[in-house]
C-alpha cells in the first residue's frame, strides 16, 4: 500500500498535529496502523431499550461462560441529560478527581436512570443539559432505582440521534484522553476509502481460497462498519488467521536464518551405552515417551541443528527421555550439557541421571557456583579433555572458562526460567550442538506453538504407570486440627510431607503465616513431637539448601516446611502428603506444579488446600475445580481462561507483540494451520524470493518485520 506509511496528517482531512499525537498514544502512526485499530465491541442500535423497561432481571448475572465466570447483562439506552452533580469531599478536589464521583441522570419518555462515574468528575462538562446520550453497560440496583456504573457512553448530535434506529452496528474503539468515538469513526471511514485498491493483501489468493478467508479490504470494512452482526465473525476469522500466519512466517524465517550455514553433529541412536541404559530401566517407556524419543533421535540424526521442545506434565518422565538422548550423543563421542535454573534441581537431576547411567559409561558431573574451587577445577578439566560426557549445571555453565572438547547436545530444563539469549549462549559452547528444551509447565498445544514458535514440539501427555494417585481436597482453616491429625497418622506409617507457605518472612502488610514462624509452631505441636521438621526457602545459602534437601531425601526429616522453591525438581517418592496454605495466592498451573511433589511413588498421596474462610465464591469455585482434575493441560487451559493469556504470551522472546484478534486458546485449529502454511511457503524458497508474484506483498511485509527484528537475528 503506497500510502500506508505516510503521516496521517497528510492523508486524512481534519486530522491535525494535536490529534495525531493523541493517536500515537494508541500506537497509531500510519494509515495501516489506524486500520488495524479494531473495535472491541459493537453497539447494536436495533436493541436500544426504553429506560422504563429496565427491571430486576437485568441485574441478575447471565449463565456462566466456558471460563466459569458469571457476567452481567449489558443494557443500552438512549436518553437526554436532565441533571448532573459531583459528590465527594470538596476539600479533596484539589488533590485529584479520584476522590469524586459524578452522577448524571438520563431520561426518556418512559423513565429515568443514573449514570455513575467513580473518579470521573472531569467528565462533568461533557453532559450538557438536554443533550442526547447513548449509554451501555451492566445495570445495578441502587436504593429504589437503577444505575449504570462507569458505563460506555456516547454524546450524540441531532443527525446521529436520528440515525440510531436504522439498524446500524456501531463500532466502539479503545480511546485515549482527547479522542472521541465520533472522530475516530470518521477517520476510519476516510482511511478505508483512501486505502481502496492500494491495500495489499499479504495472504496469497490460493491460501485464502483454501481456508475460505475474506480479502483484506472486505475484512477491514466488515469489522469496522458491519451492516449486520453476521458480517463480524468472518472478518475476525480472516484477520486473526493473518495475525497467526504472519507471526509464524516471521519466527520461522528467523529460525531458518539462525540455522543457515550451521552444521550439527550427526548422532544416531542404538549404540552400546544407549542400549544398556534403556534395557536396565526398571520400567517400560510410555507411548508418549517413545514417540518423543523417536522425534529427538530423528532430529539428531541429521546435520541440521535440532531445536525441540519436550513438554510434559509433572512426573511424566521427561528426564529419562533426555538421558537416553544424552546416551545416544555419548555413543557418538559427543558431550551433553544439562542446564537447570537452580542448584537444588541440579542436585536432583544428578542423582536421577547417575542412578540410571553411571554404571553403563555415562557418569554425570555437576558444575554449580556452590561447588568448591578444587572440585570446579576438576570438572572443568574433564570437560575440556572430553572425559566427562554429561554435565549438569546452573548458570555456572555460561562462564568463559567452561570449555567443552566436543559438545553435541544441550538440554535446557525448565525453559521458562531461561530466555533465547541464554539458550543461544549455551549453544556457542560447541559447534552448532543440538538443543532440547524441556518444560514441566503444562501449556495447551496451541499456546505452545505460538510461545515456542521457533521450536519443534513433542508432548508427553500421560504419566507412567506405577505412580500413585493424588487425592486433592479443599478445606477451611477451621479444620486445621483435623488436617494435622491426618498428617500425623501418615507420618506414623513412615511417610513424609511437604507444608507449603507463600512467604518467608512476616510482613506488616500481609496476614499470611510465614514459613519461618510456622516451621517452629509445627515442631512444637504435640502430634509432631517425635518427628523432625525442617525449613527450606530460596533465601538460604546453597549449602544449607543442599543439606536440608539431602536430609529430606534420605528420610531423616519427616516434615519439610517450604516456599515454592520446591515447585519443580524435588523427587522424594516417600512423600505422600502435601499441605498448601493460602492456595488462593497461586494460579492453577502453579498449584499443579506443587502437587507434583507427591504421588511420585506407588502409594496413594494427598494434596490438602487449607483455604481462608473468607474467600469469594468464585475463588473457592476455582480451587474446587483444581481439586476435581489432575490433568495439567486441562488446568492450564482453565487457568488461561480465568487469568487471560497476557502473562504467558508476554514471556515470548521473538516475534511481534501480542495478538489483537487471535486467541490461541480458542483458535486451536487456526494456530496449527497457520504454522503448517508458514512452513510450507518457507520451504519453497520464500526467503530467496521464490513463490511468484502472488507472494510479493507477503514477501515485502515479512522482510520489513525481519528488518525490525535484525538485532535478535544477529544474536541467534
Amino acid at each position: 500500500m503506497a500510502s500506508a506509511s505516510l503521516p496521517l496528517t497528510n492523508l486524512l482531512p481534519g486530522l491535525g498535529k494535536r490529534q495525531a499525537e493523541r493517536l500515537r498514544h494508541l500506537g497509531i502512526n500510519s494509515l495501516s496502523e489506524l486500520l488495524r485499530h479494531y473495535p472491541y465491541r459493537w453497539i447494536d442500535r436495533t436493541v436500544i431499550r426504553p429506560i422504563g423497561s429496565i427491571n430486576d432481571k437485568d441485574v441478575l448475572p447471565e449463565a456462566a461462560g466456558e471460563d466459569g465466570r458469571l457476567r452481567r447483562r449489558e443494557v443500552t439506552v438512549l436518553g437526554r441529560v436532565v441533571g448532573s452533580r459531583v459528590l465527594g469531599p470538596p476539600w479533596r478536589r484539589a488533590r485529584g478527581s479520584r476522590f469524586q464521583r459524578l452522577e448524571v441522570v438520563l431520561q426518556d419518555d418512559t423513565g429515568h436512570v443514573t449514570l455513575v462515574f467513580f473518579g470521573g468528575s472531569w467528565r462533568e462538562t461533557h453532559f450538557v443539559p438536554h443533550a442526547p446520550v447513548l449509554a451501555s453497560g451492566p445495570v445495578t440496583r441502587f436504593n429504589r432505582g437503577f444505575q449504570f456504573t462507569n458505563p460506555d457512553y456516547e454524546l450524540l448530535d441531532a443527525e446521529e440521534e436520528a440515525a440510531l434506529h436504522t439498524g446500524v452496528h456501531v463500532p466502539v474503539y479503545p480511546l485515549t484522553r482527547g479522542l472521541t468515538e465520533r472522530a475516530l469513526r470518521e477517520w476510519m471511514r476516510q482511511a478505508l476509502d483512501r486505502a481502496g485498491s492500494e491495500l495489499e493483501d499479504p495472504l496469497p489468493e490460493e491460501l485464502r481460497q483454501r481456508y475460505k478467508l475474506l480479502p483484506l479490504h472486505d475484512a477491514l470494512r466488515h469489522i469496522h462498519f458491519p451492516r449486520s452482526r453476521e458480517e463480524i465473525a468472518p472478518a475476525i476469522r480472516r484477520l486473526a488467521f493473518e495475525e497467526l500466519f504472519l507471526d509464524q512466517m516471521v519466527v520461522q524465517a528467523v529460525r531458518m536464518r539462525r540455522e543457515t550455514g550451521k552444521v550439527s553433529p550427526v548422532i544416531s541412536g542404538g549404540g552400546p551405552i544407549f542400549r544398556r541404559i534403556r534395557a536396565a530401566l526398571p520400567f517400560a517407556l510410555t507411548e508418549d515417551q517413545n514417540q518423543s524419543l523417536e522425534h529427538i533421535l530423528s532430529d539428531m540424526n541429521t546435520s541440521k541443528p535440532m531445536n525441540r521442545l519436550l513438554q510434559g506434565d509433572v512426573g511424566s518422565g521427561k528426564t529419562v527421555v533426555a538421558l537416553l538422548a544424552a546416551a545416544a550423543a555419548a555413543d557418538a563421542g559427543y558431550q551433553t550439557a544439562f542446564l537447570v535454573p537452580t542448584e537444588i534441581l541440579a542436585e536432583q537431576h544428578l542423582r536421577t541421571l547417575r542412578a540410571h547411567g553411571a554404571e553403563f559409561g555415562l557418569d554425570p558431573r555437576i558444575l554449580v557456583s556452590g561447588l568448591s574451587r578444587p572440585a570446579q577445577k576438576e570438572v572443568l578439566r574433564t570437560l575440556a579433555d572430553g572425559s566427562t560426557l554429561l554435565v549438569v549445571g546452573t548458570h555456572a555453565l555460561f562462564q568463559e572458562r567452561v570449555r567443552f572438547r566436543n559438545l553435541g547436545l544441550v538440554v535446557v530444563d525448565e525453559q521458562h526460567r531461561f530466555g533465547v539469549e541464554e539458550r543461544v549462549a549455551m549453544s556457542e559452547k560447541g559447534k552448532a550442538p543440538h538443543v532440547l528444551v524441556m518444560s514441566a509447565t503444562p501449556i495447551p498445544r496451541s499456546i505452545a506453538l505460538v510461545q515456542y514458535a521457533d521450536l519443534d514440539l513433542s508432548i508427553i501427555a500421560h504419566r507412567p504407570k506405577g505412580r500413585g494417585r493424588v487425592t486433592t481436597r479443599v478445606t477451611p482453616e477451621q479444620n486445621r486440627d483435623k488436617v494435622y491429625g491426618f498428617l500425623a497418622e501418615r507420618l506414623a506409617e513412615g511417610r513424609q510431607a511437604f507444608v507449603i507457605y507463600p512467604l518467608v518472612e512476616e510482613s506488616e502488610r500481609s496476614d499470611l503465616q510465614a514459613a519461618t514462624t510456622m516451621a517452629g509452631e509445627l515442631s512444637h505441636r504435640p502430634e509432631f513431637q517425635r518427628f523432625t521438621v525442617d525449613l527450606l526457602h530460596g533465601q538460604m545459602p546453597s549449602e544449607d539448601k543442599d543439606r536440608i534437601m539431602q536430609r529430606f531425601a534420605t528420610g531423616k526429616t519427616s516434615i519439610l516446611v517450604a516456599t515454592t522453591v520446591v515447585e519443580v525438581g524435588i523427587d522424594v517418592p516417600n512423600a505422600t502428603v502435601l499441605i498448601i496454605e493460602h492456595p488462593e495466592r497461586y494460579g492453577l498451573s502453579q498449584l499443579h506444579q506443587l502437587r507434583g511433589r507427591v504421588g511420585r511413588g506407588p502409594e496413594k498421596s494427598y494434596c490438602i488446600l487449607v483455604a481462608s474462610g473468607t474467600l469469594p465464591p468464585e475463588t473457592l469455585e476455582r480451587l474446587n475445580r483444581f481439586a476435581e482434575t489432575d490433568d495439567g493441560f486441562e488446568l492450564a487451559r482453565l487457568d488461561l481462561l480465568l487469568r487471560g493469556q497476557g502473562e504467558i504470551l508476554g514471556t515470548r522472546q521473538s516475534g511481534p507483540p501480542g495478538f489483537k484478534l487471535a486467541d490461541p486458546l480458542r483458535d486451536v485449529k487456526m494456530v496449527e494451520a497457520a504454522r503448517e502454511e508458514a512452513e510450507r511457503i518457507l520451504a519453497g524458497g520464500f526467503i530467496e524470493g521464490g513463490g511468484g508474484r502472488d507472494l510479493e506483498p507477503l514477501h515485502r511485509l515479512v522482510a520489513s518485520r525481519l528488518e525490525q527484528l535484525g538485532a535478535l537475528i544477529e544474536v541467534g
